[in-house]
């Protein structure tokens, strides 16, 4: 299980050298939150220059898109804003990175090396592998989303790309993007767990304002809202513990610019947020 943090700027985050151990020795992390069950983990993870990694195969999916810099596995290259959802059992035939590169990351459970063979046989779902994505050129999708049961949402200004529905979990993964002033004036819950990366602009919520690399992991039925942009944001989603559907109520209270910052965090948490805003 994972605590309510909403939100925290990444950039108040610790990088962690030790975190990962074998499964990726030389790579600092900054850990967004974690599961105290099974270990599942949200990460930045930082790949220092020429960096190189042998073959190697994970017991655990591992999701992930590129924030800065340039990262190539198996041969693939993946640059800023690049995606990829590598399924557990997938064969990585190398890993590297000639520049570096900080690359938000996903794993389903802690992650455990399986094999170092580039020899080893890769069995995976492929059903469950997308082998890159450059979310940039990904055509975006406007109106209500059915695959999200989205209906009765202010879709207006709105903009949504699927990088992937897991046909195993039924969890989504996608990309939202609201334009500058948008607004809305409801309340939302959701029946799964959501958690967001922003990774570009604004957006102003009863509890502050997230701008880019903030984030949030958000239990299920947590009521949110109301919100609203300024400049116009771009954020990482994703829906956690199935079927993604919203209901909608009127909001108690108006929609209001610049709230100050009251977040939900844990307790580990708070040593990290600047004594003024404490």
């Amino acid at each position: 299980m994972r605590p309510h943090i909403e939100f925290i700027p990444s950039q108040w985050l610790p990088w962690d050298h030790q975190y990962l151990g074998a499964s990726r020795a030389g790579v600092a992390a900054r850990v967004l939150s974690t599961d105290d069950q099974d270990g599942a983990c949200s990460l930045i993870l930082s790949y220092p220059e020429h960096y190189h990694r042998d073959a190697e195969i994970l017991s655990v999916d591992e999701e992930l898109i590129v924030l800065s810099g340039e990262i190539e596995i198996g041969g693939v290259v993946y640059s800023r804003h690049c995606y990829a959802h590598l399924p557990r059992g997938f064969l990585r035939t190398s890993l590297h990175s000639t520049g570096g590169a900080e690359v938000l990351t996903f794993f389903s459970a802690a992650p455990r090396v399986t094999a170092t063979d580039a020899r080893a046989s890769s069995e995976h779902d492929p059903a469950r592998l997308v082998r890159r994505i450059d979310t940039r050129a990904l055509d975006g999708q406007k109106g209500p989303r059915s695959h999200m049961r989205s209906e009765g949402f202010e879709h207006g200004g709105t903009v949504h790309k699927l990088l992937f529905d897991d046909p195993l979990t039924q969890d989504k993964t996608w990309i939202a993007g609201l334009m500058p002033y948008w607004r809305c004036e409801t309340v939302e819950r959701h029946p799964v767990c959501e958690e967001e990366f922003a990774l570009a602009g604004d957006i102003h919520m009863p509890n502050g304002v997230m701008y880019e690399d903030a984030y949030f992991w958000r239990p299920a039925d947590v009521a949110h809202g109301p919100f609203g942009t300024l400049g116009g944001t771009i954020h990482l989603c994703r829906g956690k513990g199935g079927v993604y559907s919203t209901r909608f109520s009127p909001a108690e209270q108006p929609f209001t610019w610049d709230a100050p910052y009251r977040p939900v965090l844990p307790d580990q948490y708070w040593s990290h947020v600047p004594k003024e805003l404490r």
